[in-house]
C-alpha cells in the first residue's frame, strides 16, 4: 500500500515540477514517511520515475485499447473515437501531464530507458491504429496517417495547455476533421 501512495505522491509532484524540480524529501513528507523508507519501495529517484512512466504508458495503452475494441464503432468512427481518446487531457490530468513533461523534457540522466520505452509505447500504439485501420486504407496510406495522428497529438497536447476549453475543442475538432481527410 505504502509504494503505491509513494507512486502516487510522485507522479503529482513530478507532473507538477518535473523530475529535477521534485525532491526525494517532498515525496516522502506528502506520503507521510522519512526520507530514508522510500528505499525499501525504489532503489533510486530514477527508478520511481521510470516505473511511474511505464505505468503511464499502460495507462494510454489501456485507454486506447478499450477505445479500438468498440464493438458498436467500425471504421472511421472507432479512429475517431481512439483520436479523441489519445487527445482527452482532462481525464487523468496528473498522468497526462506527467506522461508530457517526460517525453518533452525527459531527465537527461534516464534520456536512453525513456527514448526505448517511448519507442515500446509508439509501435504498441501503432499495433493498435493498424488493427483499426485495417483494409481501409494502403500501407503508404496509413504511415502517412499515423504520422499526422502523432503530429496532431503532439500539437494538442501544448495547445490543451494554452487555450481555454472551448477554443481546445474547436481545435481538437479540427484536427480530427484534417486527420479524417486523408480517407478521402
Amino acid at each position: 500500500m505504502t509504494k503505491k501512495r509513494v507512486k502516487e505522491a510522485a507522479l503529482t509532484l513530478f507532473a507538477e515540477k518535473g523530475y529535477d524540480g521534485t525532491v526525494l524529501s517532498e515525496i516522502a513528507k506528502a506520503v507521510g514517511i522519512k526520507t530514508p523508507s522510500l528505499y525499501a519501495h525504489f532503489p533510486s529517484k530514477e527508478a520511481l520515475f521510470l516505473e511511474i512512466y511505464q505505468d503511464s504508458i499502460q495507462m494510454e495503452l489501456t485507454e486506447l485499447g478499450r477505445a479500438a475494441e468498440r464493438e458498436d464503432l467500425i471504421g472511421k468512427e472507432k479512429l475517431q473515437a481512439i483520436f479523441f481518446v489519445a487527445t482527452d487531457f482532462s481525464s487523468n490530468p496528473d498522468e497526462k501531464k506527467f506522461f508530457q513533461r517526460a517525453v518533452f523534457y525527459p531527465p537527461k540522466s534516464l534520456f536512453q530507458e525513456l527514448k526505448e520505452e517511448t519507442k515500446t509505447y509508439e509501435q504498441l500504439t501503432n499495433g493498435i491504429l493498424r488493427e483499426t485501420l485495417g483494409e481501409m486504407v494502403s500501407e503508404e496510406v496509413q504511415l502517412r496517417w499515423m504520422h499526422v495522428f502523432y503530429a496532431l497529438l503532439d500539437g494538442l497536447s501544448v495547445e490543451h495547455g494554452i487555450y481555454d476549453g472551448t477554443e481546445f475543442e474547436l481545435r481538437r475538432k479540427s484536427a480530427w476533421e484534417v486527420l479524417a481527410s486523408l480517407f478521402e
